[in-house]
């Protein structure tokens, strides 16, 4: 962080949240399941609210975030199943799909979450706290879908 500024710092934010938007809108327009795809879609759409609210970062728009505190994130599946957390294969089923993504959004949490410790700036380290609770529950929702995909 020493050698960024905040606003390398949010493009690079905002690109990661672009692409996980690209990710779920991809598999969503992949899988053939009805609800599968009308819950990555949903997932597609947070990551986009996401994306706008670090491009557009102002005080304003941050009074109307709502903090709360959460416990922490539960371990769920992604801590224990294998599968590639750098790239999807070509042909990706849906179990991959998913914990592609709730690897990815572990790693977002700690991305968040380390930002949120290291900047001073009070308006940002609310949005960077935010943005770690948003990425922690889309891990655990990714991982509810994924038991509900397998065992349904």
């Amino acid at each position: 962080m020493q050698n960024e500024n905040i606003e390398t710092i949010l493009k690079k934010a905002a690109a990661k949240e672009n692409g996980t938007y690209l990710l779920y809108k991809n598999a969503a327009d992949r899988v053939k399941d009805v609800y599968t795809k009308s819950i990555l879609q949903n997932f597609a759409e947070e990551e986009l609210k996401h994306k706008e609210i670090i491009e557009n970062f102002n005080t304003e728009t941050l009074e109307t975030i709502e903090m709360k505190i959460d416990e922490p994130s539960r371990q769920g599946i992604s801590e224990f199943l294998t599968g590639t957390d750098t790239d999807l294969s070509h042909d990706p089923d849906i179990k991959d799909v998913l914990i592609y993504a709730a690897k990815r959004e572990k790693k977002a949490f700690a991305f968040y979450d380390n930002m949120s410790t290291l900047v001073a700036d009070p308006e940002l380290k609310k949005l960077f706290t935010w943005l770690a609770q948003e990425e922690s529950k889309h891990k655990e929702n990714i991982e509810a879908l994924f038991w509900e995909v397998m065992y349904r």
